[in-house]
């Protein structure tokens, strides 16, 4: 990888997919701080950049992934990738984690109130990202995949009603994406890592297995949009004018 030292981390994930994990290992933000180079991330991480390199070259897809060349992906497909993989995915383990809190809050909460401390509070992560998805189903994916039709099949684009661009739309959804990453940061601070407990059965260890899990899901999933799903919407956004 030329000059890698000096590209952004998040254009490094988006060439080479399987980068993403030697990021998340050294608790490097790819998702939402993917402007900063691989110079700068090192250096604020205080990592020699040369291992960060080492790593990255040797870094293999995930073959239970399938094609992991999102970057060549076309945008409407990217999205529809998104929604099935991501979206539905972050629905069914709210389902199974909040049920799974309440049941450990019943049966420990009174000796362990920091286990009302995290439910309360994924109770409201759950739902802004519930929120948050919605916007993206059923605004922004469905413009963005009209316009990947227009271009790919060389139609006319005619812009919805009182919409000017797509880059309102974008720079809100990123917002949330900062904060719902800070969000799902702070349960893992809240869980001690997701450390399970002296007291905890199986139920509540597989409930922080799978927030663990979430986080790490959104982590990749912002990376998708932040990085190539939205860039590329802006650019045919600007081209389809």
């Amino acid at each position: 990888m030329e000059n890698a030292e000096k590209k952004p981390i998040g254009q490094i994930v988006a060439e080479k997919y399987p980068a993403w994990g030697v990021f998340e290992n050294y608790k490097i933000d790819f998702y939402n701080g993917g402007k900063r180079t691989l110079e700068e991330a090192a250096k604020e991480s205080n990592i020699d950049v040369q291992t960060l390199l080492s790593e990255i070259e040797n870094a293999h897809d995930d073959k239970s992934e399938g094609d992991t060349n999102f970057n060549s992906w076309d945008p409407g497909v990217l999205s529809e990738y998104i929604v099935k993989n991501y979206h539905r995915k972050a629905d069914k383990q709210i389902q199974i984690v909040k049920p799974a809190l309440e049941k450990a809050c019943n049966e420990h909460g009174e000796q362990h109130p920091e286990l009302k401390e995290i439910q309360s509070f994924f109770g409201q992560v759950a739902g802004w990202l519930a929120m948050h998805q919605k916007k993206e189903e059923l605004i922004l994916f469905p413009y963005i995949r009209k316009m990947a039709d227009a271009k790919k099949n060389n139609k006319a684009f005619v812009r919805p009603p009182a919409t000017k661009s797509v880059e309102n739309p974008v720079d809100m959804l990123m917002h949330e994406h900062t904060n719902q990453a800070a969000a799902l940061r702070k349960i893992g601070n809240m869980t001690g890592e997701y450390k399970a407990p002296g007291y905890a059965d199986n139920s509540l260890k597989e409930t922080l297995n799978i927030l663990k899990e979430m986080e790490v899901d959104l982590h990749k999933h912002i990376h998708l949009e932040n990085n190539i799903l939205f860039p590329k919407a802006l650019k045919l956004d600007k081209e389809l004018v």
